[in-house]
Formats: structure tokens, sequence, C-alpha cells
């Protein structure tokens, strides 16, 4: 990999990026020419296979932008095959539990300290040229990403953030308004004071956490109380929020 998102620690600012659901290569491109700190490539809530995870994991790398994948769920398979196309981190969704998070680590790091499967001749180990050491390297270098994004994983939190090899928490606000029964309202104070909550304990245990925002102000808002990294909507979202203000302008 050209660059990790474990430079996040080290470099000491919040990294911004931006969540990445149209299957091209372009759109890629274009967050990394916008100086975004790091893609998100969708593969829950899109149709992506594998072939073209690997084609924006290049694609990222080609526009010096950190490339991370969302897997659909804790999976040995969904997991290989990400870390497998050389991506940087994981985003695992629906972490609810200790269990979820000790398999999200497990099926991630190689041997002695997990389980995930070893193939010399992946993309990741740059075809076989990487040598030996890609794997001790891989397990020093790849990021796990736990998703929290419901009410089970709030109950559940202390022990989630105990996990030896959970590097960095998200909190997803709009399925845990949900989940709280607020239909989706991220603003909504019983919201604010709950990520509140879950941020200084992830923090006060030494990880790196990050939100998700769709609003210039709220990412500022985060920033500002330490969040570490701001998913920035998608480029779907985007796309059509500059279409539909060119057909207002337009059409008045």
């Amino acid at each position: 990999m050209k660059r990790r998102f474990g430079e996040l620690k080290e470099s000491g600012r919040s990294f911004i990026g931006t969540g990445i659901m149209i299957p091209a290569a372009e759109m890629v491109e274009i967050a990394g020419y916008a100086k975004f700190d790091f893609v998100i490539i969708d593969e829950e809530h899109t149709q992506f296979e594998s072939q073209t995870a690997i084609d924006l994991v290049r694609a990222a790398e080609a526009a010096d932008i950190i490339p991370i994948i969302r897997v659909p769920e804790v999976s040995e398979v969904y997991l290989k095959k990400a870390l497998d196309t050389g991506a940087s981190a994981v985003v695992v969704p629906n972490i609810s539990d200790r269990e979820a998070a000790e398999k999200a680590v497990y099926y991630s790091r190689f041997a002695p300290v997990g389980g995930r499967g070893a193939c010399p001749g992946v993309r990741a180990n740059r075809f076989g040229a990487g040598g030996s050491s890609y794997y001790q390297n891989a397990n020093r270098d790849v990021t796990v990403i736990a998703l929290i994004e419901g009410a089970k994983g709030m109950e559940n939190f202390d022990e989630i953030i105990g996990v030896p090899g959970i590097d960095a928490i998200y909190i997803g606000p709009v399925d845990l308004s949900v989940s709280m029964g607020l239909q989706g309202d991220v603003y909504h104070p019983r919201v604010i004071e709950a990520m509140e909550r879950l941020i200084a304990k992830a923090q006060a245990k030494g990880h790196v956490v990050g939100t998700y925002c769709t609003d210039i102000a709220d990412a500022k808002k985060w920033i500002g109380k330490g969040v570490n990294f701001i998913d920035y909507s998608t480029d779907t979202t985007m796309f059509m929020e500059k279409c539909q203000e060119a057909v207002k302008a337009l059409k008045q």
C-alpha cells in the first residue's frame, strides 16, 4: 500500500474523507485531486464486485488518497478479498458486541495474531514481489475500523473498544438515531449526547474516532469536539445536491 490510514495518528490532525458509491475510478481520482485524505469504497450499500474494488484502490493510489473498503458484514471472505486489493483499512459495519469485534480483527490479521487467509500472489503483496515480509507488514499497517451504528453496539460499547486489534471507532449517527427511535434525526439532543459519550470513551482508550456528516457546519462542530476523522457525504449525494442546485437556479 502506498498510503496508510495509520498516518492519522502520526499526523496529529483531523482527516477528512468521503464515500464512494459510484463504481468509477474517476470519482476516486476527483476526491484525491480535491485533497480529501481518504475515500471509503462502499461494498455494503452498492453492488460492487472485487474487480471493481481493485480498480478503485488503484485509482486512489494514483491520486495519492488513502483507500478504505467498507465491507458488507463481518465475514472471512469479504474481509480477505477487501484487504487483498491493497486497501489500507476496512470499515466493518454493525459491530454490536465483543464477538463481532473479535471476528473482525481475526479475519483481518495474519497468524499468529489472526486467521486471515494468506496468499502470496495477491495485489496487496504486489503479486508476490513483496516477499515474505508482506505478512508482518500487513499486520502492522492494516487498520480495522469498527462501525458502531445501533442501540446494541452502544449498549456493548465498553467491551467493543476493549478488544485488542480494533484500531479505530466509527460512530454511525443515522443508524444510531433510527435505533433510538428518532428516525434519522442526527441533530436530536439525545443522539448528540450519546455520540459525545461514546467518542469520549473511545478516545480515553486511545482509539482514533470518526463519524459521518453531510453538513459542513456539522462536520466542523465534530472536529471542534476532537473527532479524529470525518466521513463527509458520498459521491452520489454530493452530485445530487449540485444537480438540484443547478436545476433550481436555472428554472427560477
